[in-house]
């Protein structure tokens, strides 16, 4: 049996053991509701989709973790069935709601926050705000916030390309989200580095390039841009841990236990700074 096939035979086993039963909850907002799902006890852990994902995603990484830890997923406005006031969601107002997410079901605790990909600069972006909350960081393929200015460096026509290409396959709602989004990562501030703050990371990047690559992030001059772009924003942090994977963007999905050993990883660093 190939080390592959028995890393997935393990998850499988771990999930069938450890499986705990979601339960819905809503979260109000002033205009509108989010639909939640928390499983399992323990260790708080909130996860963050990637841009026009949903929180399913997250399925078999929670049921690898078991139920020694409680997971925590939520579609964001406007998805899945959670409501919107039907304006266009800018990066502060998504923080706003992760917030609010996290003060109604976590209200005294300290989470471990998992981001991938949009849901990666989130989840950095309210670290940085409110470090206060947080045990730790998994940051999985995380979007950075410099990277269009990168990767506009690199190829602005192709970045043009992709952007043109993108809006005429969105539903409407997440093509105004998207160019929300990009007008924010296009203003000249988005190219000054942050300051991170003291909490333990794990960054995953993935270095797969396509065969035949959608986006300029999967060419080869696309993905070294992104890894210098991790790379980058993990010397920002003081301590954790970066690593590599030879996987396409979803990580999560195609090496769920990866998520799980650098989930568990923050953990024992977080609970050690504590001792």
């Amino acid at each position: 049996m190939s080390k592959g096939v028995k890393t997935w035979v393990m998850a499988a086993l771990i999930a069938v053991a450890g499986a705990a039963q979601a339960d819905g909850v809503s979260v109000e907002r002033d205009a509108y509701t989010l639909k939640a799902e928390q499983a399992g006890t323990g260790p708080v852990v909130v996860f963050e989709s990637g841009f026009g994902q949903g929180p399913d995603v997250w399925k078999d990484v929670i049921a690898a973790l078991g139920s020694g830890y409680r997971g925590i997923t939520y579609a964001r406005a406007g998805q899945g069935g959670s409501g919107s006031d039907g304006q266009a969601k800018t990066i502060d107002a998504h923080l706003s709601d992760l917030g609010a997410v996290i003060s109604n079901l976590a209200p005294a605790d300290k989470v471990i926050l998992v981001g991938h990909s949009y849901g990666g600069l989130l989840a950095t972006e309210f670290a940085r705000r409110h470090p206060e909350r947080l045990q730790g960081l998994v940051l999985v393929d995380p979007t950075t916030i410099g990277q269009r200015h990168a990767l506009k460096q690199a190829d602005s026509a192709r970045v043009q390309a992709d952007d043109a290409k993108l809006l005429g396959i969105l539903p409407p709602t997440l093509a105004a989200d998207y160019q929300t989004l990009v007008a924010q990562l296009d203003a000249p501030d988005a190219a000054t580095p942050r300051t991170m703050p003291d909490v333990p990371v794990a960054l995953l990047t993935s270095t797969q390039v396509a065969a035949k690559p959608f986006v300029l992030e999967e060419t080869v001059q696309g993905k070294a841009v992104w890894k210098a772009q991790h790379a980058m924003l993990f010397a920002g942090f003081a301590r954790g841990s970066h690593r590599y994977f030879a996987t396409g963007h979803n990580i999560h999905r195609e090496d769920p236990a990866a998520i799980v050993d650098a989930i568990r990883t923050v953990t024992d660093s977080a609970a050690s700074a504590v001792h």
